[in-house]
């Protein structure tokens, strides 16, 4: 069955691929990108970030353009930087990324075309202190000979009198514990509406499709971080 899988997702990419555009080599997007989620997990909570915006009060663009700066390596981070430069005039057809962007609703995404779950998120809370807490995740997942899933979610806090957004380590730790509470490898989905963050949970117990625990659940937010 998973072999089955295999094949279908792989016929999923190559339908995916816009005519005439040049064919990916899956195999080392996905080597690259791994290698860089490792890489950025290791150096994000020494390295503050500076914010340049038009005024003190920063939005999803700013945040999202100061973070995916730093870290391009990550070929949907590239991607997200690309796309702010001309936001109204960037097509999948061009660049092979779909770009979900909200920024009433302080939300952004760039999806590596075609794949499932190869994306950064982006999204920030309002503070009572007037601060923001930002929120990144880097995540992605293919079905091959099992399932693999590599991600990061980051925060940080960002202050508006210096325009730096500095690693919130207290916030992060938390939700590494609560995630670390319940089975199975964990599928986040930053809130697009709302506040809290969904995470879907799933661990494979068995040879068939049907043999799979599943659980999901909610990081809820309390105004400063989660519980």
């Amino acid at each position: 069955m998973k072999r089955i899988r295999f094949i279908i997702g792989w016929l999923f990419l190559l339908c995916c691929t816009p005519i005439g555009a040049q064919e990916t080599d899956w195999s080392e997007v996905f080597g690259r990108d791994t290698m860089f989620i490792k890489t950025i997990v290791s150096k994000w909570a020494s390295k503050p970030i500076k914010v340049t915006a038009a005024n003190q009060k920063a939005r999803i663009h700013d945040f999202a353009k100061a973070f995916c700066s730093q870290y391009t390596g990550y070929s949907p981070n590239a991607g997200m930087v690309d796309y702010l430069k001309k936001p109204g005039k960037y097509t999948w057809e061009e660049k092979h990324y779909y770009v979900d962007d909200a920024p009433s609703n302080g939300y952004i995404k760039c999806d590596r075309g075609g794949q499932f779950d190869h994306m950064t998120e982006i999204c920030y809370w309002r503070r009572p202190n007037g601060h923001s807490l930002v929120g990144v995740l880097m995540q992605m997942g293919f079905e091959g000979e099992g399932t693999v899933n590599k991600y990061a979610l980051l925060f940080y806090d960002y202050d508006p009198n210096t325009r730096t957004m500095t690693p919130d380590m207290k916030v992060y730790n938390t939700v590494k514990s609560i995630v670390k509470t319940h089975r199975g490898t964990p599928n986040f989905r930053l809130p697009q509406e709302g506040k809290d963050i969904e995470v879907y949970s799933a661990e494979w117990v068995g040879t068939e499709d049907e043999d799979f625990f599943f659980d999901d659940f909610q990081l809820k937010w309390t105004g400063n971080g989660f519980k």
